[in-house]
């Protein structure tokens, strides 16, 4: 057997035959008939049928028949709905990308990764795809976990040195009190976050380079600057703006996904960063409703 590959379970393989041939009828079939057209004895076809009856992945007619149950049927529904849910909220990134011409992206928290559940391709984002998950180290999720349990937080801030934990704390306070937070662009990161980006989206196309792109991907997010202040960010003068970031949240005010644009220009007016910020709190509440919308009516 070659390296890296186990066998299949001949059990596992058996109940899924059994559930492939019923969706692949127009018709429903007896034991009998599922035994015989997989060759398999017809007391192990029936014991099958009647674990798959209990668990409502099949249904036993009254005439002794048997097809697909309302298990399989809910879980297509799920899926679909799920592709739905993925369709919508890319079309809501690429509203807000077109909106403040620049990349966008939509983040969660998923243990201690960062996934990104969506983002728009940009001339400064190639290499990061939805599903891409780096680790969750400070700054990276600061809008989710600014309205998370002060344990959270603390462990959060744990993640970076000692350096630099008082200017994230204020990172979080900052997000709790506006609702947003915006990052100074370091003139000589620009080269850097080009080269990054290009190697993670050469990797992206040898399967083999996983883990070395999960680096190039966490190095990426750490290119971000400092944090500005509300008072530095409302004074009159043009500023170098990396991200800008605003939370995402769900029912009974979680904050479920950390909503990014990342305009990377070196002289953003006070009037554009009033507009960045009102475009990306817009379409943080339209995500969320839409989110909690969805949620209420799969209940």
């Amino acid at each position: 057997m070659p390296a890296g590959k186990t066998e299949s379970s001949p059990p596992t393989q058996r109940v899924i035959s059994i559930v492939e041939l019923l969706a692949a009828q127009q018709h429903t079939l007896t034991s009998a008939e599922i035994a015989d057209s997989l060759d398999l004895n017809r007391s192990t076809a029936g014991a099958i049928l009647s674990a798959l009856a209990e668990r409502g992945w099949v249904r036993r007619l009254p005439d002794l028949t048997y097809q697909l149950g309302p298990a399989v049927a809910a879980l297509g529904r799920r899926v679909a709905d799920s592709r739905g849910d993925r369709i919508w909220l890319n079309e809501e990134l690429e509203r807000l990308a077109a909106r403040v011409d620049c990349g966008a992206a939509l983040t969660a928290v998923a243990g201690e990764r960062i996934e990104f559940v969506a983002v728009t391709r940009d001339r400064l984002t190639v290499g990061i795809e939805a599903g891409a998950r780096i680790p969750l180290r400070a700054p990276a999720g600061a809008a989710i976990i600014a309205h998370s349990s002060a344990a959270r937080q603390q462990d959060w801030l744990q993640t970076r040195g000692p350096e630099r934990r008082e200017e994230y704390r204020d990172v979080l306070s900052t997000l709790r009190t506006t609702g947003n937070c915006a990052w100074r662009l370091e003139p000589d990161s620009m080269p850097t976050v080009r080269v990054l980006s290009e190697v993670a989206d050469h990797l992206a196309d040898h399967p083999a380079s996983k883990d070395l792109r999960g680096r190039v991907l966490a190095q990426l997010g750490t290119i971000i600057g400092s944090a500005y202040d509300q008072a530095t960010l409302d004074a009159e003068i043009p500023l170098p703006i990396s991200y800008m970031s605003a939370p995402v949240f769900g029912g009974g005010g979680r904050a479920v996904m950390e909503l990014q644009i990342g305009p990377l220009r070196m002289d953003v007016t006070r009037d554009e960063r009033r507009r960045y910020l009102a475009e990306l709190a817009t379409a943080a509440r339209r995500i969320g409703d839409g989110v909690n919308s969805k949620n209420h009516a799969g209940t």
